[in-house]
């Protein structure tokens, strides 16, 4: 099972062995997707998770959230206002991931935030300003 996590970390958990962790005690593949962390400052993280076990990644997740990191899925992270959306293609034409494209029967935006990469393409090529992103920028 994969997992897109938005990890938050403070000025004191961001020069902590976090990864080195779930990989050795918890038995996670983790592919770093998007960093944003300086020593001794706070910062975000995008990280996938790959585990094979479900209650594996439930486990990290609460150990994280115990040592003070914040861990919210990519999915809550990127808000689509699909209302003010007039379907114009302007965004799927900048992911590169493939979480927002054209349906071609019905020329209607399709948004899969689970293969989203939080790079914020979408935000920036949206003429309505339809798309939020949290990074925590």
């Amino acid at each position: 099972m994969k997992g897109k996590y938005v990890l938050g970390y403070s000025a004191e958990t961001a020069s902590e062995p976090i990864l080195w962790k779930l990989v050795k005690e918890y038995d996670i593949r983790v592919n770093i997707l998007r960093a944003e962390i300086s020593p001794g400052q706070e910062g975000n993280m995008l990280v996938e998770f790959d585990v094979d076990e479900e209650r594996k990644i439930q486990s990290a997740i609460a150990w994280i959230e115990s040592i003070g990191v914040s861990c919210v899925s990519v999915a809550k992270r990127l808000s689509w206002n699909e209302e003010a959306c007039v379907d114009c293609g302007a965004c799927a034409g900048v992911c590169f991931s493939g979480a927002i494209a054209m349906d071609r029967n019905s020329w209607k935006l399709e948004v899969d935030r689970d293969k989203c990469t939080a790079c914020g393409l979408c935000v920036k090529a949206c003429p309505f300003a339809c798309f939020l992103l949290d990074f925590g920028e």
